[in-house]
């Protein structure tokens, strides 16, 4: 990891550059809750996609891979106006796929949270039958952590303690006063303060906040962890923080 730059505020300047060798590809894909789609990947950056028995959708996507066989594909598909994303896992070596569809606006309590749901199902491959194996939820990481650095001013624990709940530990409110008082750059001070300002209202909450979560065993060597700061949001007098839901 190399040295994160200021400005850049969160992890997405560690992300891997987008990959294009889906481009010329079509997938014929079986979902368990029913549905049946049908994506053809018309270059790097544009599909056609459809459920059967309905006209095909041409969009724009995103594709970074997980390893050498697993594609993480994101489609924020237009007739939804931005309210809906659709994560698509395409894993080519077990012809598995998994579906995870993200809404925003659907709980009245905060209209920022993020409702989350996974789906499993399988890709067909011509002249065989379909695979019955499935991508899974995994209790794995239950008793480890990791420390992410989003920026050189904020860093922040997870506690991965139970399958469906992750812990974030009382975050560093002396040291964040301190950097305030001493930061010169107008952008990073009013960054801080907000950070200072959601401390305060939150702090009842602490020293731990507890949120939702789910882990999926990809392969062997590849996990998806997906979370949904929900308790954050609904702990916060103005429903103004959290809310998100993070692959």
């Amino acid at each position: 990891m190399g040295k994160a730059n200021r400005k850049f505020k969160t992890l997405a300047q560690y992300k891997a550059p987008f990959n294009y060798e889906l481009s010329g590809k079509h997938f014929h894909i079986f979902l368990d809750n029913g549905d049946e789609y049908s994506m053809f990947f018309l270059d790097g950056e544009s599909l056609q996609y459809a459920k059967k028995g309905e006209a095909y959708i041409w969009d724009s996507y995103e594709c970074m891979k997980g390893d050498d066989t697993t594609y993480f594909v994101h489609v924020q598909p237009i007739q939804y106006g931005g309210k809906v994303n659709y994560s698509w896992i395409l894993d080519t070596a077990q012809n598995l796929v998994t579906l995870v569809i993200t809404e925003e606006g659907v709980i009245p309590a905060a209209e920022r949270l993020i409702r989350v749901t996974p789906i499993f199902g399988a890709i067909k491959v011509q002249g065989r039958p379909l695979t019955e194996k499935r991508h899974s939820f995994t209790d794995r990481m239950v008793g480890k952590h990791i420390y992410w650095h989003y920026n050189p001013g904020f860093s922040i624990q997870h506690i991965y303690h139970k399958p469906t709940l992750y812990r974030l530990p009382k975050y560093d409110v002396e040291g964040t006063k301190k950097k305030y008082e001493a930061e010169t750059d107008p952008e990073e001070k009013a960054r801080l303060a907000a950070m200072l300002d959601r401390f305060e209202r939150t702090k009842e909450s602490y020293p731990f906040c507890e949120e939702p979560c789910f882990h999926i065993t990809i392969n062997e060597a590849l996990n998806l962890f997906c979370f949904v700061e929900e308790n954050e949001t609904l702990t916060d007098p103005l429903k103004a923080i959290g809310g998100g839901g993070l692959l």
